[in-house]
């Protein structure tokens, strides 16, 4: 990666790179709750999502509610180890759809990335040496494997942007939603654009969950979590 940073250099400055992110889908299914698997957290399709990668995750939103001084309490603790736990999933289940789409995520967009998280800059500038030592003390990675994490996640929000760039909304179904809310079309030219892209994210939501509850029917999904958490 690093020397791809050098030979597209001016491109690593000029693209920039738009990923349309939405939050995490609602409404996972269950879980099958199955054996040990090499430090697995989870089995999604046969694709195992690490343990210390989930570990990591979880620590680092801990730190964060600690630096906002707010109580982390246990109930807190089990929240959010659900919830990226949930996400992390999800993640997956997105980016094998995306793959067996065909959709692509280019060395440059991960360079891109890289390039611009803070963490990895001295002096306003990419430094290797602040890249290597962030991913391994923050992410406990080695770059290959945090560029494979990076590109799995933006191959995710790739599906994502995929499913949403293919809701439409007709001007009739917009106008029809309008009153049906508001009882008359009365604002509806000043607050048409406003409204239809509300309306668009609201089909988006239900077409998202929708597919998701599919895919995790379709989709056989172990879990180790808690074998992991009693030291198994």
């Amino acid at each position: 990666m690093i020397s791809f940073f050098s030979k597209y250099r001016r491109i690593v400055f000029i693209v920039t790179v738009a990923i349309f992110l939405v939050g995490v889908f609602v409404g996972l299914g269950a879980y099958v709750f199955t054996g040990d698997s090499m430090g697995a957290v989870a089995d999604v399709g046969g694709s195992k999502i690490p343990y210390q990668r989930f570990v990591t995750q979880v620590n680092r939103a801990m730190a964060t509610f600690k630096d906002s001084n707010t109580e982390v309490n246990e109930a807190l603790s089990r929240t959010v180890k659900q919830e990226i736990f949930r996400e992390m999933i999800v993640e997956e289940l997105l980016s094998q759809q995306g793959d067996k789409l065909g959709l692509q995520v280019p060395d440059f967009e991960v360079a891109v990335e890289v390039q611009n998280t803070p963490a990895f800059r001295e002096n306003g500038q990419f430094s290797p040496r602040a890249y290597y030592q962030a991913v391994y003390n923050e992410f406990q990675m080695s770059p290959s494997e945090y560029e494979a994490w990076r590109k799995k996640a933006r191959l995710a929000s790739k599906f994502k942007q995929f499913v949403y760039t293919s809701v439409k909304v007709t001007p009739e179904e917009a106008a029809s939603a309008y009153i049906a809310k508001n009882k008359s079309l009365k604002n509806f030219d000043k607050e048409r654009a406003k409204f239809t892209d509300q309306l668009a994210q609201e089909k988006f939501g239900n077409i998202a969950n929708y597919l998701l509850r599919q895919l995790t029917v379709r989709q056989e999904i172990k879990s180790y979590l808690e074998q992991r958490e009693q030291g198994r």
